[in-house]
């Protein structure tokens, strides 16, 4: 149980990292136009199509990275990973509640999120069913 736990912290951890580094990069790359002031509520319209991408990119390596640290810590637990792609997704809609953002972005943020925790499970070959102490059972 506290493996469980500590998997999905550490995997959160992991995962804001994550996302912190490739917005960096993707803010770096496609910055926004001067003088763009974030308390405008016309902020993200302003911000070019590119940089939104890279947002979206990022949701998906951090479920994605987050969710594979997790599934590792738990011994290949798949929901871990699951809870740390829902974090994630939980992040996202806050950020989306902050500022308005276009209906793409919102369903990619679902989609990414949904993609990398999967893809996280798979590369782990996670599975489901009671967390075991020895780890997953025998033959997986």
């Amino acid at each position: 149980m506290l493996r469980s736990v500590l998997s999905v912290v550490v995997g959160v951890i992991v995962a804001s990292v994550l996302i912190l580094i490739v917005e960096l990069v993707g803010h770096s790359m496609f910055p926004p136009p001067a003088g763009l002031d974030p308390n405008d509520p016309a902020f993200i319209a302003n911000i070019p199509v590119s940089a939104k991408i890279a947002v979206v990119i990022a949701w998906f390596v951090g479920a994605l990275g987050g969710g594979v640290v997790a599934s590792v810590i738990a011994k290949r637990w798949a929901p871990s990973a699951w809870v740390v792609a829902g974090t994630v997704l939980l992040l996202a809609g806050v950020t989306m509640l902050q500022f308005p953002h276009p209906l793409w972005m919102m369903l990619g943020a679902v989609a990414s999120t949904g993609i990398g925790g999967f893809l996280a499970i798979r590369i782990t070959k996670g599975y489901y069913g009671r967390p075991f102490a020895g780890g997953p059972k025998p033959g997986l």
